[in-house]
């Protein structure tokens, strides 16, 4: 009997499912059944070769036959990029800007990952080099469209592992010894988003980078976490998005040593990843006296720096909210200075939401809530940005409806988009109202999901992620930490 007359509570045989805790020496069936792994294996298969199948239709054999790329819905920058872009074929420099090339507008790492395939391209007999023909240049472009294709299926592979890992130990007495959030990642593994988008772009190999980051962090490692977000961004833009909601967090819970180590991690990594292409051996040749520096440093800056001017150059362009307003008539005069301000604002709110939940928010709720800002307030939403938002969905709420009704969204919308740029969806054509209905239907979706992760963080307990003795399963230094003395406004949080 305790103090209050009332005997000892053993919580876990109290709250079992099947009579209270597994014994020391009891283990979960070992059957398939129950082993989210080879399901996770088989979908990821299933998923990618669904992929390769409807891209089929697009693969151009013939210079004088080009197919319908956007009618057959299976469009992919991978071998128009190869074909339209001189340095591409002939084997040149992929940044560097002259009088017969635009520099590639990806960032430093995807131009590395682009290389590594055409290098990988020449090994398996693709001619490349400047005296190369249409015919040739069709051919290696579809092997290099193949070799892409592969890599490609490694980073979905990374990702799908990726989120088996950060739910590798969620099995606990209350859930039977069943690993619960190892099963999320069925979700990512089965996506509809992967077989619509996978091949679009090199958006993946962002994605994979990003997702190993999140392990790392969950293992509380912040350094080594810091170094994947920050290859990440030096291959694509939107892992940005994960340094604010970490500090957030951090500063709830009072761990910005945690944070400065991640920051540390990332800056390191962006600059080791971005430094040789603009330091190349050209300019270390000057001190020989072999090559003009200043020329080179010009050149090279100019290559490596066209990514970031070509995006902040970039106007309305389809798929955006501002789209749709221009659509319906209604003019901007500024989109930059508006689309900044939506940003600032929503930021503002989510760290307000963050630093006043009754229970500090999750990592992977914080990170989707950002991340949808940022897109529904993006100038240009692309049909691979889905790829972007998939594992944040799944970590944020993984729930089947939830998931189901975004994956809705974004087919609707990926049918939309091409058949707007094939001009079925255009004016005059009757269905024109189609194309924006699809964006407000996406970004309606995206908004909705929004809500009700901001309803979980309001009310934890309906949280589907959180149980008995759960914080943040892939919080690493944060899960379960208290939060800060001047945030729990006199009264003790419990994290745990």
């Amino acid at each position: 009997m305790n103090k209050h007359g009332l005997g000892r509570l053993d919580v876990p045989a109290w709250t079992g499912r099947i009579g209270g805790p597994l014994g020391r020496h009891a283990e979960v069936s070992r059957s398939a059944w129950f082993d989210p792994v080879p399901w996770t294996i088989i979908a990821t298969v299933v998923t990618w070769l669904g992929l390769m199948v409807r891209q089929l239709p697009c693969l151009q054999t013939s210079i004088e036959k080009v197919p319908n790329v956007y009618m057959r819905l299976c469009y992919s920058d991978i071998p128009v990029l190869y074909q339209n872009r001189t340095a591409m074929w002939s084997g040149g420099a992929l940044f560097a800007p002259g009088a017969d090339q635009t520099p590639l507008e990806y960032p430093a790492l995807t131009g590395g990952f682009i290389w590594l395939a055409r290098w990988i391209s020449g090994l398996l007999g693709a001619f490349i080099g400047p005296d190369a023909d249409s015919a040739q240049i069709l051919a290696a472009a579809n092997v290099f469209w193949a070799v892409n294709a592969v890599m490609l299926a490694v980073c979905f592979a990374v990702v799908v592992w990726a989120h088996l890992q950060m739910g590798r130990h969620s099995g606990s007495p209350h859930t039977g010894g069943v690993r619960v959030r190892a099963w999320d990642a069925l979700l990512i593994a089965g996506a509809p988003a992967v077989m619509m988008a996978g091949l679009v772009n090199w958006d993946l190999f962002a994605v994979a980078l990003t997702s190993l980051g999140l392990l790392l962090w969950s293992r509380k490692r912040p350094f080594a976490a810091g170094v994947l977000i920050g290859l990440a961004v030096a291959t694509k833009f939107y892992p940005l998005a994960l340094l604010p909601v970490i500090l957030v967090l951090c500063v709830r819970a009072g761990r910005l040593k945690a944070f400065g180590q991640f920051v540390g991690g990332a800056v390191l990594a962006w600059v080791v990843a971005n430094l040789p292409v603009i330091v190349t051996p050209a300019m270390l040749l000057h001190f020989a006296g072999w090559h003009p520096f200043w020329a080179s440093v010009t050149s090279n800056f100019n290559g490596w720096s066209f990514f970031w001017t070509y995006n902040a150059g970039r106007g309305v362009e389809y798929g955006a909210l501002w789209y749709v307003l221009t659509l319906m008539g209604f003019h901007i005069l500024n989109v930059s200075v508006a689309e900044a301000v939506c940003l600032v604002l929503a930021g503002l709110f989510i760290a307000g939401l963050v630093l006043t939940a009754p229970r500090r928010p999750r990592l992977g709720q914080v990170a989707f809530l950002v991340l949808v800002a940022f897109l529904v307030f993006n100038k240009v939403y692309s049909p691979q940005y889905v790829l972007w938002l998939l594992p944040m969905v799944v970590l944020a709420r993984p729930a089947l409806t939830d998931v189901s009704v975004f994956a809705a969204s974004e087919g609707l919308y990926f049918l939309a988009i091409w058949g707007h740029l094939a001009g079925k969806l255009t004016d005059g054509t009757g269905h024109e109202w189609l194309y924006p209905l699809a964006i407000l239907l996406r970004v309606g979706v995206q908004i909705w999901l929004a809500t009700r992760v901001v309803n979980d963080m309001w009310h934890p307990w309906q949280d589907p992620v959180r149980g008995p003795f759960v914080d943040d399963p892939i919080g690493g230094v944060l899960d379960h930490q208290p939060d800060i003395a001047w945030l729990q406004f006199g009264q003790p949080k419990a994290n745990g």
